[in-house]
């Protein structure tokens, strides 16, 4: 099933939340309709050193047996390693194998987290690799390098749905200097990230982003699915405001540490209906 003959919406959802064993996982996901999968290197059975190449080509034929598409590799790790002299090396191996993996799935991009600023020896390593290999590297760093951003008021109250004008006067330029750009290195949008952050990501997706998350956040902190009541992300206005920059990839609902990720993502899909 593919091009025009595909009337499935155009979603992808993270493998690991759906079911311990990535196997099973992805039969749910073709069961739920959903095309897009986002494969995690930290998931036992899809990790780089679970799969060895006959692993990875038996992965690649089951994903497109039930009709499904591998949309990248989360392979997330603490920035602060890609800092410590001492953690620094383990840090790029497992990137690199990530890379690897990513590469090995269809050349799909790669999902990290790296510092604001400093790392850069070992951001350009990885970065090296993947350019050889063909994979997008995608940061999703709060906030993201070479980016400005805005800031939310903080006297804001935490519900109600947010969805700034640009003269909103809830939102403020942030005061923080920008980092360098880092050429290759794409920016990756996760809501509750910039919400904890404080941090405005609609504003942010109407500037540019390499990919977008779809969660959002309780007022108690908690990841939740866009369309919860207690949710503070309108997606549709995020989703618009991507598209309108240019943003013409698959939106990745992201159920990681949601409850029920089942009814998070029908709740998801009602909420973004027509998009």
């Amino acid at each position: 099933m593919s091009g025009t003959d595909d009337s499935r919406a155009r979603f992808g959802l993270t493998l690991a939340p759906i079911a311990a064993d990535p196997r099973v996982g992805l039969r749910s996901i073709a069961r739920l309709g959903i095309p897009g999968v986002q494969v995690s290197a930290g998931q036992k059975g899809t990790r780089p050193r679970d799969l060895d190449g006959s692993g990875r080509r038996d992965l690649f034929t089951l994903v497109r047996r039930l009709e499904l598409e591998v949309r990248g590799v989360d392979a997330w790790l603490d920035p602060a390693t890609l800092l410590d002299p001492e953690r620094v090396d383990a840090a790029v191996s497992a990137s690199l194998e990530a890379v690897e993996l990513a590469h090995d799935l269809g050349r799909v991009p790669l999902s990290t987290r790296f510092p604001g600023e400093g790392g850069e020896s070992a951001i350009e390593a990885i970065l090296a690799r993947a350019t050889r290999l063909g994979v997008e590297v995608i940061d999703h760093g709060v906030p993201p390098r070479g980016r400005g951003v805005r800031e939310l008021d903080p006297g804001r109250e935490a519900g109600g749905l947010l969805v700034p004008d640009p003269v909103d006067s809830t939102v403020r330029p942030a005061e923080s200097a920008v980092t360098e750009t880092i050429e290759g290195l794409g920016i990756g949008l996760d809501p509750p990230a910039w919400l904890v952050a404080g941090l405005n990501c609609v504003d942010a997706a109407a500037r540019g982003a390499s990919a977008v998350r779809l969660a959002d956040l309780s007022p108690d902190g908690m990841r939740i699915p866009i369309g919860d009541p207690d949710g503070r992300i309108d997606g549709v206005s995020l989703l618009v405001a991507a598209r309108t920059a240019g943003f013409d990839g698959m939106p990745l609902i992201d159920v990681r540490r949601w409850v029920d990720p089942l009814a998070g993502i029908r709740t998801t899909m009602e909420a973004l209906a027509g998009i």
